[in-house]
């Protein structure tokens, strides 16, 4: 008699099944063994040979971590991309990951030009659901919305973001610089007031800088206003230049120049 015990995972013997032939012969146990657990008591398990199928691995616990059809992180129609406006977004909702272990998240990204890295606002906690989040324009460039999904049961961590499209906010520009007066004269300790006049153009976020470009005056107010007074050292002709700039203009700075025939 043949007795054969299989390898764990084939459905057939292979070249590494051990074979055991009349197991008990010629003892006392052999009737008794080969109507009981006889295989067991006599047969080695050995590794699989080639035929050797591994079993599948388990199933996942928990479903992929993912953004749920249509559900992705979206901006509202009525949003107007212009500096000095609050916009809306509408976050993200995804599906999978342990529930447990999950969290969300959403920002804003700003960038100057399409060149540049984005800067980030910071992450809000959030929920699993179509949530708003405001934003408030301050700068011009290109701007988007984020969500994102973190499951920390996972090593690594898993983590998706659903970013909306790109939406580019508008450069303003400064308008036409003059000096007022354009043209003057003055005697020698004399004293001037002079102002730089914007004509034109949208950009409400205008610093000014005044300099004495040539001849000799000392400068009497700050010279970060848009006015300032002047008095002359020296006679001889004396350029007097205001430079007006803006960080959100796209032709920022603009300058001019006021000219004083000092007089002894």
């Amino acid at each position: 008699m043949t007795h054969e015990k299989l390898v764990a995972g084939t459905m057939s013997p292979t070249r590494y099944t051990k074979i055991i032939r009349n197991p008990g012969a010629g003892t006392k146990y052999n009737r008794t063994y080969q109507e009981t657990d006889y295989v067991s008591r006599y047969t080695k398990t050995v590794a699989g040979g080639k035929d050797y199928v591994p079993p599948a691995p388990p199933e996942p616990e928990f479903e992929e971590l993912k953004v749920a059809p249509n559900g992705g992180a979206n901006l509202i129609a009525e949003n107007v991309y212009e500096i000095g406006q609050s916009v809306n977004a509408k976050t993200a909702v995804f599906t999978g990951g342990n529930p447990e272990t999950t969290t969300y998240h959403s920002r804003w990204q700003l960038r100057r030009t399409s060149s540049d890295v984005w800067e980030n606002s910071s992450w809000m906690n959030t929920t699993n659901e179509k949530n708003d989040h405001n934003y408030f324009i301050g700068k011009p460039g290109q701007l988007r919305f984020q969500s994102q999904a973190r499951d920390t049961s996972d090593d690594p961590v898993t983590q998706v973001i659903s970013s909306t499209s790109i939406k580019d906010v508008p450069f303003t520009e400064i308008g036409t610089v003059t000096i007022a007066p354009d043209s003057t004269s003055a005697s020698v300790m004399g004293s001037k007031t002079f102002t730089a006049v914007v004509t034109g153009g949208d950009a409400t976020d205008l610093t000014y800088k005044w300099t004495v470009r040539s001849g000799n005056a000392q400068l009497d107010t700050p010279d970060n206003q848009s006015s300032v007074t002047y008095t002359f050292i020296r006679d001889g002709q004396t350029q007097i230049q205001c430079a007006v700039a803006s960080a959100n203009s796209s032709n920022s700075p603009q300058s001019n120049i006021g000219f004083v025939l000092v007089n002894a």
